[in-house]
């Protein structure tokens, strides 16, 4: 018999995968964005250990490879997520502040690596000698794995396909605080925007608002007569938001894809609320007039 689990567990990743998608059109902050993925990813794992339960393996080796390969890539997006959620959640305000905490961030990984390093080795050589000991449920684990492994559900769980999904998780961090480390122009942070009062100002909506923004002013030629190219205005709104915009082809890109929200999402908005503004203040009465 046809055994239906990495089926049907690689359709619920590519449903996870749509439905954290849509969550990045819907244009809410990115602390919101997060805590929604939390919550698609946890109901993930909890259908996808019915599943299991239900279904169960025909061979040892289907077990391997779902420990192995599939469940990775539903755990290392919680984890992913957690940690994410957790960086922006304590993020500095000050730009120096910031690079501190970036650099911190990366020897935290950096240390979670060296910590796991015989199994981590195992992870990037694609090695297969002990997979029966790694991705097994109730194989024996003494003296094979290191310290910082908790306590894990012996009917959904091994001790590798936990600290896999670390591994995935942490090289994409790893990844994305990099590039947040990257500075707009020549190695040189800007300095925090601020009011007349003093008061620090910082882009915290969704960095695709701030996109739709920079391709309208852009098209609309507001700059130097249009004399300008999309990459200058890239370098300015990312020195005076204090953001980083180094991957604003592939999120225009993704713009032009939205197919559950208007491709103009942000900017639809930015009307809306305007025009609202103008309608209140042109409706206002003051009370010696009545």
């Amino acid at each position: 018999m046809m055994n239906m689990t990495i089926e049907k567990s690689m359709e619920l990743l590519g449903k996870l995968k749509a439905e954290m998608e849509s969550v990045k059109e819907v244009g809410v902050t990115p602390i919101q964005r997060l805590k929604d993925n939390l919550s698609l990813v946890s109901g993930a794992l909890a259908e996808l250990k019915k599943m299991v339960l239900d279904l169960g393996f025909v061979s040892v080796e289907e077990e391997i490879e779902f420990f192995k390969l599939v469940k990775p890539k539903f755990y290392s997006e919680l984890v992913y997520a957690t940690e994410v959620f957790g960086f922006e959640k304590d993020r500095p305000v000050l730009p120096g502040g910031y690079i501190e905490y970036c650099n911190q961030q990366l020897v935290f990984i950096s240390r979670f690596f060296r910590q796991h390093e015989m199994l981590y080795q195992y992870y990037r050589l694609g090695a297969v000698e002990m997979d029966s000991i790694y991705f097994l449920r109730g194989a024996n684990l003494n003296g094979v794995m290191g310290l910082g492994v908790p306590e894990l559900d012996p009917t959904f769980c091994t001790a590798g396909d936990y600290l896999f999904s670390k591994f995935l998780a942490y090289e994409r961090m790893e990844c994305w605080v990099k590039s947040e480390l990257q500075a707009p122009i020549n190695g040189v942070v800007a300095e925090q925007v601020r009011s007349k009062k003093g008061r620090e100002l910082r882009w915290t909506g969704d960095a695709s608002n701030l996109i739709e923004i920079l391709y309208g002013v852009f098209e609309t030629r507001q700059f130097n007569g249009g004399e300008v190219d999309i990459a200058d205005l890239v370098d300015v709104f990312e020195q005076l938001f204090h953001v980083n915009l180094s991957n604003y082809f592939q999120r225009f890109a993704k713009i032009k894809q939205r197919k559950l929200v208007s491709k103009t999402k942000f900017l639809d908005e930015m009307v809306v609320a305007v025009a609202k503004r103008i309608d209140d203040a042109d409706a206002f009465v003051p009370s010696w007039a009545k």
